[in-house]
């Protein structure tokens, strides 16, 4: 259980420290452009300028915005990617871990305590591997801007779409479980 208190406290922690690592390198940066929609209405997803407005996010924009602020590009690369790739497992791991063991505490419906532990486990790890890719693919592109192409992009939405996907349901899957297990608890094998 302390493990669980422990990834709790990091995966609340570590969102603070990634943002402060963000902010020297501007503000694209800090809104995290390449993972989050920056903008309400269509296009959803641009760089944002260190303005008001920012531009449609694609290879043209993208190209540019890391050959006109290099330093930045490489500071979301090498020091905020690293965060988040730590975070996502600390996040992933709590998400895993406390759903498996609150629905190991549950005693209904009966059939939560017959389903296999990796079950528990899917969405979490869907997450992991979905936002490890997006990350390694965002450093791929802020690293090296000839990758960047319509197959990245595609695959970049695509990775973003099911991380977003995964651990929402992971998220809800933790809070029913720990529903769940305050209102009808296990008893204690004697």
């Amino acid at each position: 259980m302390r493990l669980v208190i422990v990834l709790a406290t990091l995966a609340i922690a570590l969102p603070f420290a990634i943002s402060s690592t963000a902010l020297p390198f501007g503000n694209a940066v800090s809104m995290r452009f390449l993972e989050r929609p920056t903008h309400k209405g269509v296009p959803e997803f641009t760089i944002p300028l260190e303005t008001e407005t920012g531009k449609a996010l694609d290879k043209a924009s993208l190209s540019a915005w890391v050959a006109e602020r290099r330093e930045f590009a490489s500071g979301y690369a090498t020091r905020v990617i690293p965060l988040d790739m730590l975070y996502l497992f600390v996040l992933g791991s709590f998400l895993g871990i406390a759903s498996a063991k609150l629905a190991d505490m549950s005693a209904w419906p009966t059939a939560i305590a017959r389903i296999p532990v990796w079950v528990w486990w899917a969405l979490p790890v869907v997450y992991i591997v979905c936002d490890f890719a997006e990350d390694t693919l965002i450093f791929i592109l802020l690293t090296w801007p000839l990758t960047v192409g319509s197959l990245a992009f595609a695959a970049l939405a695509a990775v973003r779409s099911i991380k977003i996907a995964s651990v929402s349901i992971a998220i809800v899957q933790v809070l029913l479980l720990g529903l769940l297990s305050y209102i009808w608890v296990r008893s204690p094998v004697s």
